[in-house]
């Protein structure tokens, strides 16, 4: 058994304390702007996502690797296309975002996400499977609102593809990967189910 000091001890728990003040913070934007359609919150939250990993820990795991990158579009492929093949058999068609709205899902959704989700909270709870069941669990919690204001059934899924951004994330201790998966899973929904 490792032995670790009692203030070694303490200094991880504050750590993964603030970490969760911070999803309050987050959880509680999302809400507002969910409730009152406050369009500023569509940019702030982002901000929020980039801003809190950087300030409190000072760097962002992302490695522009050839083979992160790889390794995220092959995920992508193994979970999304037997996705695309069943949704296609049920008769949905698929319709491309407009460039702006995928602009948007992959630097004001996907990646701010990653950095947060997977580069910040999975970091700070620890990068092992409990951590990453717990930040999918929180990811997945972060969506209840659009279950509640919008009543959009799918919202809670989230916490499926949020097991593979944070395996992926696990794997590599990089967030290109699921971020490449998060951006993606995105685009192939939101082109089979328009909720925008």
């Amino acid at each position: 058994m490792i032995w670790i000091s009692r203030s070694k001890r303490i200094r991880l728990n504050i750590r993964k304390e603030k970490a969760l003040y911070t999803y309050l913070i987050l959880f509680a934007l999302v809400f507002v702007y969910h409730a009152f359609s406050f369009s500023l919150f569509k940019y702030l939250v982002p901000l929020f996502l980039l801003a809190v990993p950087y300030l409190m820990q000072g760097k962002i795991n992302l490695k522009f690797s050839v083979k992160d990158i790889i390794v995220g579009i092959i995920a992508s492929i193994v979970i999304l296309a037997p996705f695309w093949f069943f949704v296609v058999s049920t008769g949905k068609v698929f319709t491309m975002l407009p460039v702006n709205a995928a602009l948007y899902q992959l630097a004001g959704i996907s990646l701010p996400e990653e950095v947060y989700f997977r580069g910040f909270l999975q970091e700070r709870l620890g990068n092992t499977i409990k951590g990453l069941l717990v930040v999918s669990l929180l990811f997945a919690f972060m969506h209840l609102p659009q279950l509640v204001f919008y009543r959009d059934p799918y919202a809670l899924l989230t916490f499926f593809p949020s097991l593979v951004m944070g395996f992926l994330y696990l794997r590599t201790s990089n967030i290109l990967p699921s971020a490449i998966f998060h951006f993606l899973s995105n685009i192939v929904f939101l082109g089979f189910y328009d909720i925008l």
